[in-house]
C-alpha cells in the first residue's frame, strides 16, 4: 500500500485559483536611521558581512548509518556519482555536514561512533615496532564491520580503533606511546556534541528488530533537544526482502514503530520508492518508471524498482539517492532547518 506521505488522492479535481489581491498602493517610506560611522576595519555593510561572513552559529549536521548513508552504489546510472551527503552539504551550507556511514555496519557500530558505548579494550599483542599499533578485543565483545576506523581514545592515548582488517587493533597517533588495557572513548562525540542529525541505522541487523529500535532510540535520546534534532530514515526492501519473508516483516515492523514514535521526523523512504507518488516525485518524474513492466513486477513484491537499485540489488543507484535527497532536503524544509 503507498505511503500516506507520498500517495496523492487519485482523480480529485484541481482546486479552483484563488482571485489575486489587487496591489497594494505604496506607503511612505520610514525615516532612515542615522548611518553608523564607517569602521575602517570592518569594510562593506552589514548585509554584505552577513553574506560574505556566515554566522558561526550555524549548527553542525551529522549522518549516521550503513552504505545506504554513505551512498553506496550512488556512482550507478546517473550522468554523474549522486551523494547524499554532497546534496545536503549544499542545501545546509553554511552549517557543516559531517557524513559518518560506513558501508556494513550495524546499529551497535553506529553507538560505538557516536560514543555512546564506550568498550573496555585489551591489549592482545606487543606493539607493532613502526607505527605502534596492537591487536585488540572489545568488551562487551563487538566483531567489526566493514572499513570502520573510529579516532578516539584508549586512556590517555589518543588514536584510531581500526577494524578494516576484520579484527580490532589499535594505532596510537604517537608510536612511542604505549597502548595499555583501559576504555576507549569515540572521538567523533564532540563532532556530534551540539549537532541536528540524520539517522539511516540498522538495516544490516534488521531482523534484529528490538535492538534497532533501543540502539536508534538512544541515537535520538544524545542530542541537545530530542524532540527536534534528530531525522530518522525509513529502510526500504530491496530484493532480498520480498514480501512475506523474514526481513520484510522485521522492516515493516522498524518502519512502522518508527514513524508512530518520530512522526514528521520520520521520513518513509520506503513509501517514497515504492509509490506512485514517489516514483513521479520531481527528481524522478522524467524517467518512464511506471511503464516499465519491471517495475510494476517490483511492486508486486513491494520492493523498490529495478530502475532505482544498483547492479548488486542492495543499494540504491544515482537516481535512488537522488530522490532520497530530494525528501530529506524536503522534510528538513519542513522542520525550518534549513
Amino acid at each position: 500500500m503507498p505511503s500516506p506521505q507520498f500517495a496523492a488522492p487519485a482523480g480529485a479535481p484541481a482546486a479552483p485559483m484563488a482571485p489575486q489581491a489587487p496591489t497594494a498602493p505604496l506607503t511612505p517610506s520610514a525615516p532612515l536611521a542615522p548611518a553608523a560611522p564607517h569602521d575602517p576595519h570592518r569594510p562593506g555593510t552589514e548585509a554584505s558581512r552577513a553574506l560574505l561572513g556566515p554566522a558561526p552559529s550555524a549548527r553542525p549536521l551529522v549522518l549516521w548509518g550503513s552504505s545506504s548513508m554513505s551512498s553506496e552504489g550512488g556512482a550507478e546510472d546517473t550522468p554523474v556519482a549522486i551523494r547524499i551527503h554532497e546534496h545536503l552539504a549544499l542545501a545546509a551550507a553554511p552549517a557543516p555536514v559531517h557524513a559518518f556511514g560506513v558501508s556494513a555496519t550495524r546499529s551497535e557500530h553506529t553507538l560505538l561512533m557516536r560514543g555512546l558505548t564506550t568498550p573496555q579494550i585489551h591489549v592482545l599483542s606487543t606493539a607493532d615496532a613502526r607505527s605502534g599499533a596492537v591487536e585488540v578485543q572489545l568488551d562487551p565483545a563487538l566483531a567489526p564491520a566493514g572499513l570502520l576506523r573510529i579516532p578516539g581514545q584508549v586512556g590517555e592515548v589518543s588514536g584510531v580503533l581500526d577494524g578494516s582488517s576484520g579484527s580490532w587493533s589499535f594505532i596510537p597517533e604517537d608510536p612511542a606511546q604505549q597502548v595499555t588495557d583501559g576504555i576507549f572513548r569515540s572521538a567523533l562525540a564532540a563532532t556530534a556534541e551540539g549537532a541536528r542529525q540524520v539517522l539511516w541505522m540498522g538495516k544490516n541487523n534488521i531482523v534484529q528488530v528490538d535492538a534497532v529500535l533501543e540502539h536508534t532510540q538512544r541515537m535520538w535520546d544524545a542530542t541537545a533537544d530530542p524532540a527536534q534534532d534528530t531525522l530518522v530514515l525509513g529502510q526500504w526492501p530491496t530484493p532480498f526482502d520480498p514480501r512475506g519473508s523474514e526481513t520484510a516483516e522485521a522492516l515493516e515492523a522498524v518502519n512502522a514503530e518508527q514513524a508512530e514514535r518520530y512522526g514528521e521526523h520520520f521520513v518513509d523512504i520506503a513509501g517514497l520508492l515504492t509509490s506512485e507518488a514517489g516514483l513521479t516525485c520531481p527528481p524522478l518524474r522524467h524517467l518512464p518508471l511506471l511503464e516499465q513492466g519491471s517495475t510494476q513486477d517490483d511492486l508486486a513484491q513491494n520492493v523498490v524498482p529495478q530502475g532505482l537499485r544498483a547492479t548488486d540489488d542492495i543499494h540504491l543507484n544515482g537516481w535512488g539517492n537522488l530522490a532520497v535527497s530530494w525528501a530529506i532536503v524536503q522534510r528538513m524544509r519542513e522542520l525550518r532547518w534549513l
